[in-house]
């Protein structure tokens, strides 16, 4: 049994290469994101309201991201029904 030049496994090389775009770019803001917690590991005093926190920056932030995904996954337009 012969295989196809399609059946045949790709080189490390070629799978790099047939990467889409997106994923691309996913990869660069997790290489920033990585950079991003490296530098900023010192802690900080977070006040909200009557609470005092303490911790370290890139947390802090997290967490503030996490709140904004979360508003607008709420917030977003669905498709309507219309037919």
């Amino acid at each position: 049994m012969t295989r196809t030049p399609d059946e045949e496994p790709r080189s490390f090389g070629g799978r790099l290469a047939a990467m889409p775009p997106r994923v691309w770019v996913a990869l660069v803001l997790a290489a920033l994101g990585v950079v991003f917690v490296a530098q900023n590991r010192e802690r900080v005093r977070i006040q909200w309201l009557m609470l005092t926190v303490t911790s370290p920056l890139w947390i802090a932030l997290l967490a503030v991201l996490l709140i904004g995904v979360i508003i607008g996954l709420l917030l977003r337009r669905r498709p309507s029904k219309r037919r």
